[in-house]
């Protein structure tokens, strides 16, 4: 048996967590609000880019950087799947069961309504926050 190709196919199609995160300066209580197709992942991706100095946010890069990441932790906000922080609001996946090209676009689209909610939420711009405020149409 071919352990390479199991492990291939078990990771095809393992179920990921989707969802909104936060990354939070404990010393201040700003925020950064986010979202990811993969959760699992998406600490370790963003440390990684944040003790590299490569963060696409200036304003945490320069907080990150100015503690030399002291007190910033990682919070999953909610899940996709209806997992919540403690709201009792949930989430729900897009009805697809193949994950064609239109199916992929939902699971986005999903994944940005849900961020846009917590954004409206949380409002974590200007001094509460790290990220950019919406632009006004």
């Amino acid at each position: 048996m071919n352990r390479r190709k199991d492990l291939q196919n078990e990771f095809g199609v393992k179920q990921r967590a989707m969802g909104v995160f936060q990354i939070v300066n404990a010393r201040g209580g700003m925020r950064y609000v986010s979202s990811s197709p993969t959760l699992d992942s998406a600490w370790k991706r963003e440390k990684f880019m944040l003790d590299t100095g490569s963060h696409l946010n200036s304003a945490l890069q320069r907080a990150y950087t100015e503690q030399a990441g002291a007190d910033f932790h990682f919070e999953i906000l909610e899940t996709l799947d209806g997992e919540t922080r403690d709201d009792g609001k949930e989430a729900e996946r897009p009805a697809t069961s193949v994950l064609g090209r239109s199916a992929v676009q939902s699971y986005r689209d999903a994944l940005k309504k849900l961020e846009r909610k917590w954004l409206d939420e949380l409002k974590p711009y200007g001094p509460a926050g790290y990220n950019r405020p919406p632009r006004e149409p």
